[in-house]
């Protein structure tokens, strides 16, 4: 996804679709220089969570007084958000109340941007292959961090690890791999032991990592301790002082809207973001930053961290929350969510928004939220995210109907969603779907939960903000 308002060099850049592979990228910034041995790195791989556990490492380490760079992927609403920078505690508190804080700056942006299209010009005259958007993108970030003289530089991988573009650190800080779960299957493997493998691509001679147990939800057991055995012979291999984080390690202590508490290794910490998994998230980046950070910045710097679309309340009355559940894991801990949260369960009959790329389990997705959804349903709004992959509306509502017929044991309950084959709404169009939710929701005082796809949360998070404004709603 770009932005439009991105360089037009990297607009149309995706025509050179994913192709991985570490060659190009090489070649690449050979010929910038290499701006990525200037680089004091920080590198997170995973399949679920790698997002707020960088923010997570990147809040603790500008905390510490540090400037950090911070690159993530995809962004939702502006493509900047993906190169960021944290300077110091103020460049932190400012992103807690400003979302654009540190995104670089369009100048910034087109100048480099320039650059590296000549460079790979360059590339091109001497019969070598185009880079990918992604090789591009990630040129451009490390040119700007290393141009800027970050202290630090968190970095999340785009796709696997092993051949994923940001690979081409030799000598990171440590290395973090987050929970592994099955996505992007077709290229990284069918089984977690491929997908471990390749995530763990990332392990680098003698660097530290840290990795979260691969013992999750909707993963079997003999498939976890295959990726266990796997990411531990890779450390072996590489010398790599590995930690393992186990998913109970943090208790958590008090939830509610505006985040959670919780005691890890006897410590108190709190966080703006919701569920059980951010304890996890939130576990990992403290043990991996422990070593770099004082014990202050780990307790200061986590809990002023924000992250958009993962279980976020955009506002508290009524409750509007967003998140990115698009696939069988990130939905189960949807739904882990709903249950964890009594309050909500008190409330009107909410609204449901969905969009999903087609490419995605969603078979899958339909079948835990049948099965496990816990609230009261006024009415689920299916809509058409404005993505290529997109699945249509009207295909996700029969998605919805067969998975309803699936669920014997779903019709022999007693079910908050009883009826919900009725309450089933087609609409192509994001912008009314999102707007006339809102309205609901303020006239009928009922939650709204937007999940699926990162696209559509993209796409509607700013129709669902305008709507709170004409209603004189208050934003988190």
């Amino acid at each position: 996804m770009i932005d439009i308002n991105a360089p037009q060099f990297l607009q149309t850049a995706n025509k050179f679709g994913i192709k991985l592979g570490l060659e190009r990228m090489e070649q690449l910034l050979s010929k910038l220089g290499n701006p990525e041995k200037a680089l004091s790195a920080f590198h997170i791989a995973g399949t679920n969570g790698k997002g707020s556990v960088s923010a997570y490492c990147a809040g603790m380490l500008a905390w510490d007084g540090k400037k950090v760079g911070l690159y993530t992927s995809p962004f939702l609403e502006r493509f900047s958000e993906r190169i960021r920078i944290l300077d110091g505690r103020e460049g932190l508190l400012s992103w807690e109340k400003d979302d654009t804080t540190g995104e670089i700056d369009s100048a910034s942006l087109a100048r480099l941007s320039d650059l590296v299209e000549s460079k790979v010009k360059e590339l091109l005259s001497e019969g070598q292959e185009h880079p990918t958007e992604f090789e591009l993108v990630t040129a451009v970030a490390f040119l700007y961090f290393a141009e800027q003289k970050c202290d630090a530089v968190v970095l999340e991988t785009g796709l696997g690890g092993r051949l994923d573009s940001t690979n081409v650190i030799e000598k990171p800080k440590a290395c973090i791999i987050t929970a592994l779960g099955y996505d992007h299957t077709d290229r990284l493997g069918n089984t977690l032991g491929e997908i471990a493998g390749e995530k763990g691509g990332i392990i680098k001679e003698g660097c530290p990592v840290f990795i979260m147990d691969t013992h999750q939800r909707a993963v079997e057991y003999d498939e976890a301790e295959d990726a266990k055995k796997v990411l531990e012979t890779i450390a072996e291999e590489k010398h790599a002082p590995l930690t393992w984080i186990r998913r109970d390690e943090a208790e958590r202590t008090a939830q509610n809207l505006r985040g959670q508490s919780f005691i890890l290794k006897n410590k108190s910490y709190r966080i703006r973001m919701h569920g059980s998994y951010q304890l996890e998230n939130a576990s990992l980046a403290l043990r991996a930053m422990e070593q770099f950070v004082s014990p202050e910045a780990m307790r200061e710097g986590l809990c002023h961290v924000r992250w958009k679309g993962r279980l976020e309340a955009i506002c508290f009355d009524p409750p509007i929350i967003l998140d990115g559940a698009h696939n069988p894991q990130g939905v189960t801990s949807f739904t882990a969510f709903l249950s964890e949260m009594e309050v909500l369960s008190e409330e009107n009959p909410c609204e449901v928004i969905m969009g999903v790329m087609a490419d995605k389990d969603v078979s899958s997705m339909l079948d835990i939220l049948v099965e496990n959804w816990c609230v009261p349903v006024g009415r689920i709004t299916l809509v058409t995210p404005d993505q290529k992959r997109a699945m249509p509306a009207a295909d996700l509502r029969n998605a919805w109907d067969m998975a309803l017929r699936r669920s014997k044991e779903f019709y022999n309950l007693e079910s908050c969603m009883y009826n919900a084959r009725e309450k089933l709404i087609a609409v192509n169009d994001v912008e009314t779907a999102c707007r006339n939710a809102v309205e609901r929701a303020f006239r009928n005082h009922a939650p709204v939960y937007m999940i699926g796809s990162l696209y559509l949360l993209g796409e509607a998070r700013g129709y669902i903000e305008d709507g709170m404004r004409a209603l004189g709603l208050p934003q988190n």
